[in-house]
């Protein structure tokens, strides 16, 4: 029984890790590290070869043995986590005999350390000083000044400790860190001595580079953080130090763990506890009791009895639940510091002549909590104190109290105000589900013309407003998606208007032709070439003639514009008439742009016959 609540501890420890690693979100970081450790036996305040708390704590040269150590953490959030980590040693530097001696030497003693620490940053900058709790194993070989008769004839000594922590982390980027960390390990047993672990190391953060702040903007409805972060409680206490694995009258691990007739001893506690959030919690408490029922020493005498001991405690400890319902179950670690009045089962010269005896505990602790409702529940917890000192009894303190919630005691409901998460709140953004611009009421606007694709006749083509969000490729007026010739300019449905010249009845060659242009364009169609070949192709060789081009315009445009426009179309047409074997000499051209329109200017087809260009056929 003698390691019990080594193990005992060192369970509480790894089920704890356990869970608070795979209850949590998958999408939460993990981060990986390794460096150097240095292992200080010194400044512990012990006796000589060691020393006073803190004496020569930087004394790298004649203290610090150096080794390495490799850990993985889980990050929770921002500021808390957990790790786990292994360091492996040699100390050769034990302590101090004085100046004759500065640094008394051992032969290279191997040391092993399995640590788990709960830590907790401040801030959330790139650099964070951290505090972090927790415990382990570590094994040292035995030595000149660490001989024990405890290891069972093993020269590598192990015991559980309770560890302390402080330290600074800077991260470099969203990959790197670097861990610059002080952990001080009190042993559970004389034999394995206390001391000083230091570290510097590397930090890798595998999986995601940061760590993802809670949200919900994928849904409708979110849930806020709880008002009810504190919690107040008391209720009734019983201190047990019979089932501690001691000798007679007190009485092996767990033997008549439920006997509270014979050994229970009533007293009153009170505490209060911070929630972190649903499962995570720490808790302050203060317990007052008499002792009255010290063990048993057989069926002659069921209970021992002593004379109303006081007894005093003060412990802090770190919760977590498991589950989300009313009815969770929990365990809880931490540590303390308890006074028990000396008796004649606990009589002990360390207490320097006072009545009252005093040390600190390392807790471990399983209870159940039950919310009756929002503002009240119930909390039924046995918790086992372990003493760093002999001269204060192991105990279990078992607890049954009524909880009261501070605040709000209800998680609140708050509709999400902007489900698409575009910065455009709901009762304001007119397409809600899906992520817009504020410009457009919150809409989308896929091509980006301004036009919203809601209200976009193209929404997947750049266009423009007038037209509903189409291009005009052509610049006719006549949108893309409505334009049978989109990339011709024209005026029949986007193309060029095709005008029947009337064959003349008296002469086919002789007096007037006319040809029509596009939409500010010089340039002959398909339809004015075919007039003007027919042209050409009935002049005969033998006759001569004399032919007289005028260009005209509408009044789309400047007045000089539309000159200079009617007198290329004029030499538009000579070109081609010369083109076709007529004499340059016998063709004239000039341009009176809108002066003369042979229709109204008023609408496209009246607009369409003033773009033409006249021709005047004389036979001499």
């Amino acid at each position: 029984m003698k390691q019990f609540y080594n193990i005992l501890s060192l369970t509480l420890i790894l089920v704890f890790s356990m869970q608070f690693s795979f209850a949590q979100n998958t999408e939460k970081t993990w981060s990986f590290e390794t460096g150097f450790a240095a292992i200080d036996v010194y400044p512990v305040g012990e006796d000589f070869p060691q020393g006073e708390y803190l004496d020569e704590f930087l004394n790298l040269n004649d203290h610090w043995n150096y080794g390495v150590y490799v850990g993985i953490t889980r990050n929770f959030n921002n500021n808390l986590s957990l790790s786990v980590r292994g360091t492996f040693s040699e100390i050769s530097k034990w302590g101090d005999l004085g100046a004759a001696d500065e640094s008394v030497l051992v032969d290279n003693l191997k040391y092993y350390g399995l640590d788990a620490m709960i830590n907790y940053a401040f801030g959330k900058g790139k650099l964070q000083p951290f505090l972090a709790v927790g415990g382990g194993y570590t094994w040292i070989e035995e030595g000149p000044y660490n001989t024990s008769y405890a290891a069972n004839g093993s020269d590598l000594v192990g015991a559980g400790t309770v560890n302390g922590a402080l330290g600074l982390r800077y991260n470099v980027s969203n990959r790197f860190g670097i861990n610059l960390q002080t952990t001080y390990k009190h042993s559970f047993e004389d034999y394995l001595t206390k001391h000083w672990a230091h570290s510097l190391g590397l930090v890798y953060n595998l999986g995601q580079d940061t760590i993802k702040e809670e949200n919900s903007t994928d849904m409708s409805v979110t849930t806020s953080k709880k008002d009810n972060r504190w919690s107040f409680e008391t209720g009734v206490s019983a201190i047990d130090v019979y089932p501690v694995g001691e000798n007679a009258p007190q009485g092996d691990y767990f033997d008549e763990f439920f006997n509270l007739n014979d050994h229970w001893n009533l007293g009153v506690y009170v505490g209060v506890t911070k929630n972190f959030n649903k499962n995570l919690s720490i808790t302050a408490r203060g317990t007052l009791n008499e002792l009255t029922k010290w063990g048993d020493l057989g069926s002659a005498d069921e209970s021992v009895l002593v004379d109303n001991l006081k007894y005093y405690g003060f412990d802090g400890m770190i919760n977590y639940a498991f589950g989300k319902n009313d009815l969770q179950p929990f365990l809880a670690v931490g540590g303390g510091y308890t006074w028990i009045e000396e008796g004649p089962y606990n009589t002990s010269y360390a207490a320097n002549g006072s009545d009252l005896v005093g040390a600190g505990t390392v807790n471990g602790a399983v209870g159940l909590k039950y919310s009756i409702n929002d503002d009240f529940g119930l909390n039924l917890q046995t918790t086992y104190k372990h003493a760093f000192k002999d001269y204060l009894p192991k105990h279990f303190a078992h607890s049954l109290g009524i909880v009261y919630k501070l605040g709000n005691g209800t998680e609140k409901e708050e509709v999400n105000n902007d489900t698409d998460g575009d910065g455009v709140p709901n009762e304001y953004d007119v397409c809600p589900e899906v992520a817009g611009v504020a410009s457009l009421g919150g809409c989308p606007d896929t091509d980006g013309d301004g036009v919203a694709d809601k209200d976009d006749l193209c929404p997947e083509v750049k266009g423009s407003v007038e037209f509903g969000g189409c291009p005009d490729t052509d610049g006719d007026g006549f949108p893309d998606n409505k334009d049978n010739c989109p990339d011709v300019k024209g005026t029949d449905n986007g193309c060029p208007l095709v005008v029947k010249e009337v064959e003349p009845v008296v002469n086919p060659i002789e007096g007037e032709r006319k040809v029509y242009f596009a939409y500010d364009s010089a340039e002959l169609d398909l339809n004015a070439k075919i007039i003007l070949d027919q042209l050409t192709s009935n002049m005969t060789k033998d006759a001569t003639y004399n032919v007289s081009i005028v260009g005209h315009a509408d009044n789309k445009g400047g007045v000089n514009y539309n000159y200079n426009l009617s007198v290329k179309r004029a030499q538009a047409i000579k070109a081609y008439l010369v083109s076709k074997g007529l004499a340059s000499d016998t063709i004239t051209t000039t341009g009176v742009g809108e002066t003369q329109p042979a229709s109204s200017n008023t609408t496209a087809a009246g607009r369409a016959e003033n773009r033409r260009g006249v021709l005047t056929i004389k036979i001499n």
